[in-house]
C-alpha cells in the first residue's frame, strides 16, 4: 500500500492492518497517516511478520524525512483551558484536535510495528516525528514498535496517561 498526501481516518472509522502489510510513505506528497479524535488503528504484527511503515523510494535512495510518519490523536480529558488542543503540523483544521471528556478513550494497537525513514521537517520549527501520540489512554495498546531513521523524534508524545513497552528508536536526528 502507498500513502500518497495526508491520510485521515475520520468519524469513529477503524482501520485494520494485517500482519506482514507494508506501507509505503510517498516522498512527493509527504504521506502521512492521521488517526483523528475517535477513530482507531489495529495495527497488530507479529513477532516473526511485523507491520511495516517506511519510505516508498529505492532501498538505496531512501533517507531520513522522506515521509511523515503516524499521528494518532485521542479525545480523553487534557490539561488545558478548554479541554482541547491541536498539533503544529498543518492539517486540516477541522481534525486537527485532540483533548475532550472520554476517561475512557481507546484509539486502538500498534503491536509489532516498525517506521522507518519518517520525520518530514515542514519548516525550520515544525517537524513530524515517527510516531505522534496526542493525548492517549491506557487502553492504548502500544508494544514492539521499532522507530528507524526519523528525521526528528522517535516518538513524541503531548500529553496523556500513556502505557508503552518494548520501544526502540535507531539512528534519529532528534
Amino acid at each position: 500500500y502507498q500513502l500518497v498526501g495526508v491520510v485521515y481516518v475520520t468519524k469513529n472509522a477503524v482501520l485494520t492492518i494485517e500482519p506482514g502489510t507494508v506501507i509505503r510513505g510517498d516522498d512527493k506528497t509527504c504521506g502521512t497517516l492521521v488517526i483523528t479524535n475517535g477513530a482507531k488503528i489495529m495495527a497488530e504484527g507479529l513477532e516473526t511478520d511485523p507491520i511495516i511503515f517506511t519510505s516508498n523510494k529505492e532501498i538505496a535512495d531512501r533517507k531520513p524525512g522522506d515521509w511523515g510518519g503516524i499521528i494518532v490523536l485521542g479525545k480523553a480529558p487534557i490539561n488545558t483551558i478548554g479541554g482541547v488542543h491541536t498539533l503544529p503540523f498543518d492539517l486540516e483544521p477541522m481534525l486537527n484536535h485532540y483533548g475532550g471528556q472520554d476517561a475512557e478513550d481507546n484509539s486502538g494497537i500498534l503491536k509489532y510495528v516498525r517506521i522507518e525513514y519518517s520525520g518530514r521537517k515542514l519548516s525550520a520549527a515544525k517537524e513530524l516525528n515517527g510516531l505522534s501520540l496526542a493525548e492517549k489512554k491506557k487502553k492504548t495498546v502500544l508494544s514492539n514498535i521499532q522507530i528507524s531513521f526519523s528525521n526528528d523524534d522517535s516518538f513524541e508524545c503531548y500529553g496523556g496517561d500513556l502505557n508503552m513497552n518494548n520501544l526502540v528508536s535507531y539512528r534519529t536526528t532528534d
